[in-house]
This record gives C-alpha cells, sequence and structure tokens, in this order.
C-alpha cells in the first residue's frame, strides 16, 4: 500500500489522510500507520494539521519496473535487475548472487542498507527510501589491468548523469568521491573478483545521497540533492535509468579505449585541479600540487622532488590546508 500512497504524493502537493484513505480504499487510520513508519525512518513526510501530507515532487520508492520501462529498449534486458527492501550492502548482495547463479550482468538495488560500506572500509549512511544504492556487476576480460581507471569513469558518468538531470555544480574528487557545493554527494567503490590476470567480474558500487535532509553519524561535509535546493529531478527511478543509460556507453568505450578517452573530460570536472593537497595511505603522506590525472588515472602530484604518479587503492586525498 505504501508504494500506492507515495503515488499519489509524488506531485508534491498536500493531500489529506481522508482523501488518500478513499482514493485507495482504506481508512485514514490506514494511511496514518503506513506514513508514520516511514517518517520515523526519517523519510522526508511534510505533515500539517488540517492539510494533509506531502513529499518532495517524484519521490517514490523504487520499482525495477519502472527503471527497466525508462530505458531504451536496446538495453530493457541488459541487466538482470534484483530490488530489495534491505540488505546489509548491495555490493555484498551482488556478489552472492555471482556465487549462487554464475557471472552475468546483473544490478543490485536497494531502500536500504544496514551495513553500507565506502572506500577504506568507513561505512555508508543508508536511511530507508532516500537515497540511491546500487550495485552493477560487469564480466570483464584481460584482468585486473584492464580495469585502471574504471572507478573514475563511472563517477565522471554520475556528474554527467546528475548533470543532464538538472544539477549544476557537479564535482569530482580523485579517485572515488562526488561533490556538489564542495561537499560530498556520492561515492564509487569497486570490488573485483574471479581471476585477475583474466577472466574477472567487477562489481560497481554507487551511493548518491538523493532525498536524505539530516544525519548525526556522518563525520565530513555532506549534501544531498534536495538539501543542495536545486529544483531538479528528485525520482530515484528515473535517475537510476538515466545513469544506467550513461553507464552502459560508458563501459564501451571504456573497453575499448580504456581511461585514456575520458582523461580530459574526468580534468574539466577535477574540484582540487592546481590545489596543494596531501595523499595520506596509512602513516604516510605525500605533499604536493595536484597536477590532475593521467591516461591510467593516476593522480599526478607536483611534490618538491618532483612530479610522482599515484594510483587508487587504499588511499585518501586531502586538501593541505583542511583539518
Amino acid at each position: 500500500m505504501l508504494h500506492a500512497i507515495l503515488a499519489l504524493l509524488a506531485d508534491g502537493q498536500f493531500h489529506s489522510g481522508e482523501k488518500l484513505g478513499e482514493q485507495l480504499g482504506v481508512s485514514r487510520a490506514a494511511i496514518w500507520k503506513s506514513l508514520q513508519r516511514l517518517e520515523q525512518q526519517g523519510f522526508p513526510l511534510h505533515r500539517v494539521r488540517g492539510k494533509g501530507y506531502r513529499i518532495p515532487p517524484g519521490a517514490v520508492l523504487l520499482d525495477c519496473d519502472l527503471v527497466q520501462a525508462a530505458l531504451p529498449a536496446p538495453l530493457q534486458q541488459r541487466w538482470q535487475w534484483h530490488l530489495y527492501q534491505q540488505v546489509d550492502s548491495t555490493n555484498a548482495q551482488a556478489q552472492r548472487l555471482i556465487a549462487e547463479s554464475g557471472v552475468r550482468p546483473l544490478v543490485v538495488i536497494a531502500e536500504q542498507q544496514t551495513a553500507g560500506r565506502g572506500r577504506r572500509g568507513r561505512q555508508w549512511s543508508s536511511p530507508f527510501g532516500q537515497n540511491l544504492y546500487m550495485s552493477f556487476v560487469e564480466p570483464v576480460s584481460g584482468g585486473a589491468q584492464g580495469l585502471e581507471g574504471l572507478s573514475l569513469v563511472v563517477g565522471l558518468t554520475l556528474v554527467q548523469t546528475l548533470e543532464a538531470c538538472g544539477y549544476q555544480g557537479c564535482q569530482l574528487k580523485w579517485p572515488n568521491d562526488i561533490l556538489l557545493n564542495g561537499a560530498k554527494l556520492a561515492g564509487v567503490l569497486l570490488e573485483i573478483s574471479g581471476d585477475l590476470t583474466a577472466d574477472a567480474v567487477v562489481v560497481i558500487g554507487v551511493g548518491v545521497n538523493v532525498l536524505m535532509e539530516q544525519d548525526g553519524t556522518i563525520d565530513q561535509g555532506w549534501t544531498s540533492l534536495r538539501r543542495s535546493g536545486q529544483k531538479a529531478l528528485l525520482d530515484r527511478n528515473q535517475l537510476i535509468a538515466a545513469f544506467a543509460q550513461r553507464l552502459a556507453q560508458a563501459l564501451a568505450l571504456f573497453a575499448r579505449d580504456g581511461f585514456a578517452a575520458f582523461q580530459a573530460q574526468w580534468q574539466a570536472c577535477d574540484a582540487w585541479l592546481g590545489a596543494e593537497v596531501q595523499v595520506i595511505s596509512g602513516a604516510n603522506i605525500l605533499a604536493g600540487s595536484n597536477l590532475g590525472v593521467d591516461t591510467t588515472g593516476a593522480l599526478r602530484l607536483l611534490t618538491a622532488e618532483g612530479e610522482r604518479q599515484v594510483s587508487g587503492g587504499e588511499v585518501s586525498l586531502r586538501l593541505s590546508h583542511a583539518s
């Protein structure tokens, strides 16, 4: 019933509980109970006595059928789609599906993650029904070496998708963060399994803050599409479809030409290009000026000893003046 209620509220206008109940053939109390559970989980539900309930336009629950219907016909069967109300993490669930059914292109999306994670083992805040938590499984040949720069390509594809959906000012922070107005909006986590020298599989995990407005557990500056104040697309089904379409195109180009085909575009979106930065790897800190990225996606860092190339992996990039 929750899907049906939110579909009626998706116009962004106020609807009374009584009117919603009449339209769905249930009591006003049933409407209140369904929405109360959603509200308790942090969903952006606006309730005003005498006016009823309102949600941001397009803030509906996930629906694989709607996602696939929004894709061009040639892509509608490209992936096998899996939707969960709750999982530990979409990447972990994707790995389980690979183990159970073998390697094939598939997508895992979820309304909530109980153990969502980002790079370097960090927790990824994953409240119910508010953000995008998705993992794309792609078979690859040529081993891990052929995947150099892929995480940067995925981040660039996400930035371009968001710009096409009406969000201005999205930028990239090497290697895997997407920023909006200088705050973290989204992240990418790639995991590779199988034969790292031959046929393998890559799980492309992507998390995007869409509707989230409050979270006291995040220890860095963050934002969401709704929090940005930009009046653009918030329908998560349409956002997934838009990203999936661009990702399919990017993967095909990457398989043919590698990261070199994306280098200039990525660098044009680099939030910290030319800035003084620190690359942190465990207890080691390497300081220098950010010169951008090379044709493999490695960071070009101008240090006191000359230019150095830094690959991704378990490293963190910070502005030198940041605390």
